[in-house]
Parts: C-alpha cells; sequence; structure tokens
C-alpha cells in the first residue's frame, strides 16, 4: 500500500500578527526554528509499526511545496498550530480517494473535530491500538476511532524509521525515553495524555535508536524530547554513559532538581551534553502554585538563580524557560524577566506567551469563564495572545513581549553570554589540567 507521512508547515507565528522581518532577526526567534527543524517522532514511529510491504514516503512540507504522487493512505500528527493545515491537506487527498488517518496530542483531545477531515483517529498513545488499525484496514473495515484504554508499556514501542529521513537537512533529531511526569502543570496537554506514572524505553531500545540514527546521521544533534529526562538517576546514568560510548552531542528538558547533585552534572557534561531546558515558568510564587498545584516548582523559586550557576558552572547551557500572561502578571513582568536573564547569564531563553492548548486544565478553566477570544489554531502557536489578559490591554502587551525579545537577543547580551562561557569553560580547564 502506498503510504504517505505528512507533516504539515510549523508557523512559529502568524504572518499578520507581527513583523517577520523583526522577528526572524532575533537569535532566539532563530534558535527555536533551528530547534523546530527536526523530524515528526510520532510519524517516523508508526512508520516503524508499518508492514514491510507498504511503500512509504515521509513527506515534511516545511521543506517540500507540495504532495506529489498519489497514496492510498496518508497519515498525519500534527500539534495545534498545524491542525488547520493538516485538515485542508486531508480535505485535498481524501477528494482524490485517500484515506487519511490523524493522531497525536491535538487530535487526541479534539476527535469529532478531527474526524471531519479525516477517516479515521488515534486517541492517545497508539502502541496498543494501531495492530487493530491494520487489521481493520487489511479487512477494508475502518472504525472512526482508535482510543487507547491504557498507558501501554513502552517495550511495545518500536524504533522510528530514522531512515525515512532522507536528504531533509534537519539541524536535530529527536529520541523519546519516556513517557509521564509527576508535575502535571495546568497548561502543559502532554503530562495530561501521558499520565503521572513514569514509563521508559530499555537501554536495549534507545541503543537501537542512536545506532539507526548514526547509520543516517553520522554527527547527529540529539534532541531528547521527554518532558523531564532525569526521573530515574539510576536510568538516567546508564543512558549517560551509553552516549559519551557513542560520542554525540545532545539536548533535553529537564527540572530544577538536577542542580542538587553535583557529581551527577560532571556525568551530565562528560556525556556530550551541550544544553539543557529547565522549566522555571513564572518568577512569582503565586503563579506557580497557580500551574503546578503540588507545589513542587513555587519551592524552588527562591533558589533559581542559584541553580543556574550551578549548572552552568560546568559549562552545560541552562535554557530558561517562561510563561508570560498568568494571572498573577502585570505590567512589570517583562522587566523582571530581563533582569534576571541578565543576572544570570542564562544560556538561552524560551521565553512563550501562555497559550491554553485544547485538552489542558488551562483551556477548560478559560473556556468555562469566557476568556478565550480567538479559536484559530494557527495562532495557538506560543508567540500570541488568544485570551483576554486581564491585566493589560492586549496592544501593550504584544508591544512589550516583543521589546523583551529584542533586548534580550541585543548583540551585547549575547557577547555577555559567550564571554561567560568562555570564562567558565576556561576555568574548569585549569581545574582539569591542576588534578
Amino acid at each position: 500500500m502506498r503510504t504517505a507521512l505528512i507533516v504539515p508547515r510549523n508557523t512559529i507565528i502568524s504572518s499578520d500578527k507581527f513583523e517577520d522581518s523583526q522577528w526572524e532577526e532575533t537569535w532566539e526567534f532563530k534558535s527555536r526554528k533551528r530547534l523546530w527543524s527536526c523530524p515528526s517522532l510520532s510519524l517516523l514511529t508508526v512508520a516503524g509499526m508499518l508492514p514491510q510491504s507498504f511503500s512509504i514516503d515521509y513527506i515534511d512540507l516545511n521543506y517540500d511545496t507540495e504532495i506529489n504522487g498519489d497514496y492510498e493512505l496518508a497519515l498525519f500528527s500534527p500539534s495545534t498550530s498545524q491542525a488547520n493545515q493538516a485538515y485542508l491537506l486531508a480535505d485535498g487527498l481524501r477528494k482524490k480517494g485517500t484515506k487519511v488517518v490523524m493522531g497525536g496530542p491535538h487530535v487526541s483531545v479534539l476527535p469529532e473535530e478531527a474526524l471531519q477531515h479525516s477517516d479515521s483517529v488515534f486517541i492517545g498513545e497508539s502502541e496498543e491500538t494501531f495492530p487493530i488499525f491494520l487489521k481493520d484496514l487489511k479487512k477494508g473495515a475502518l472504525k472512526k476511532v482508535y482510543a487507547a484504554e491504557t498507558y501501554p508499556d513502552l517495550a511495545l514501542s518500536p524504533s522510528p524509521r530514522y531512515d525515512l529521513l532522507g536528504a531533509y537537512d534537519y539541524k536535530s533529531v529527536p529520541i523519546q525515553l519516556s513517557r509521564g511526569c509527576p508535575h502535571q502543570c495546568e497548561f502543559c496537554i502532554s503530562s495530561q495524555l501521558y499520565g503521572k506514572k513514569y514509563r521508559r524505553k530499555s537501554i536495549q531500545q534507545v541503543y537501537k535508536e542512536i545506532e539507526a540514527i548514526l547509520s543516517v546521521r553520522p554527527k547527529p544533534f540529539i534532541f531528547f524530547t521527554d518532558d523531564n529526562m532525569f526521573l530515574d538517576k539510576e536510568y538516567s546514568l546508564r543512558i549517560l554513559d551509553l552516549l559519551r560510548s557513542l560520542n554525540v552531542r545532545w539536548y533535553a528538558f529537564t527540572d530544577a532538581h538536577i542542580a542538587d547533585d553535583r557529581e551527577f552534572l560532571e556525568v551530565i557534561a562528560k556525556s556530550g551534553c551541550s544544553r539543557l531546558l529547565i522549566g522555571f515558568e513564572s518568577l512569582t510564587a503565586e503563579n506557580l502554585i497557580q500551574i503546578n498545584p503540588s507545589l513542587w516548582k513555587m519551592k524552588r523559586c527562591q533558589d533559581y538563580k542559584k541553580i543556574i550557576e550551578t549548572i552552568q558552572s560546568y559549562g552545560i547551557g541552562v535554557v530558561g524557560s517562561f510563561v508570560i500572561g498568568l494571572d498573577d502578571d502585570k505590567e512589570d513582568v517583562f522587566d523582571k524577566i530581563e533582569e534576571f536573564v541578565l543576572e544570570t547569564n542564562l544560556y538561552a531563553t524560551n521565553i512563550t506567551i501562555l497559550t491554553p492548548f485544547p485538552g489542558t486544565r488551562l483551556y477548560k478553566r478559560y473556556k468555562e469563564i469566557n476568556r478565550l477570544f480567538d479559536t484559530d489554531w494557527s495562532r495557538y502557536n506560543g508567540f500570541e495572545l488568544t485570551f483576554d489578559f486581564n491585566n493589560m490591554k492586549k496592544e501593550d502587551f504584544e508591544k512589550k513581549f516583543f521589546k523583551l525579545y529584542q533586548n534580550l537577543n541585543s548583540k551585547e547580551r549575547i557577547t555577555n553570554v559567550l564571554n561567560y562561557f568562555k570564562n567558565v569553560l576556561n576555568e574548569k580547564n585549569k581545574i582539569k589540567g591542576s588534578t
């Protein structure tokens, strides 16, 4: 069966919202585009479950301009900001007689919407439901919905088909070690879908996947997509040993707890880690209480500066992730974040506007009190305000948000950060030379 795995184009920001030329000049915007320049791990994983008899084309419309050829089956796994485009593409394919199947977080929480543009949808993780789908496909009796009833054992997860990447100029290659996160933040969709329980792949699975990547990308920059990579220290140490032995560079998400263990940080640094993203989210305790009811993040807030200093002293760049637009944010939130970033010499930032993605507790809460003013999914990208922010006028909010980006991406700040890390590395080399 001739099958297409289709990745809709990533539109990081709507062209009619801000002046693209201004945004594209900022260092962080370029950095985010590089990070997002990676394959669709969900589609590559699904490809690993397709029979060998299937003829598979992986089509990334961030690189290709159109879908060429006729297909019997087309698979999509769009993000919320890609959903509109995915639906448009799917409608065109179905008119040609192609069976269209969709899955992923957005489709999982809005299956009825997706079914208007597809023949079947997957709700939740597909390791246990996809084999059922294949049997139904062979019989010519597809169900409308394939819903996961449990969180599957990741031993069932196939090795993604990295061999399908072809000549696409990806800047990073994704791997997922685990699913599940205990923090369950109000605005996070993956924690809602994957649950609290931490599930992981075996070391053998991970080795096989990295070997598959190395066979098509000899010097990859690996992006671990886990919500929180280091929840299990013993397991993490085995992964870090593997990464060091394979001599690869990598990047991951984690939380602030790793700053508590300097020996562990040393192992991370020696394993090829270039930077880690940490979700600080806010500098205000009231906001952290709201988004993380366990209070774990709130209790760490007063130590943020020390946490960053400790991690970066090992030459590991911290990417500080902050969300602006939380209920306790006032007009001075922009200045406070800028001051914090400058003072801590953060390697980089990931500053986004609070986005109530469908399926999150935040979306449900805002919808119930009629705070959502925009349900154009293309605007749900982290750079655009889609709800009524009570503490500022929308126009003032957007101006200050862009001004913050300009300031944090100034040549002066970037030069200061580079000099800071040069000093850190020089100090590390001195210590190494004296031992």
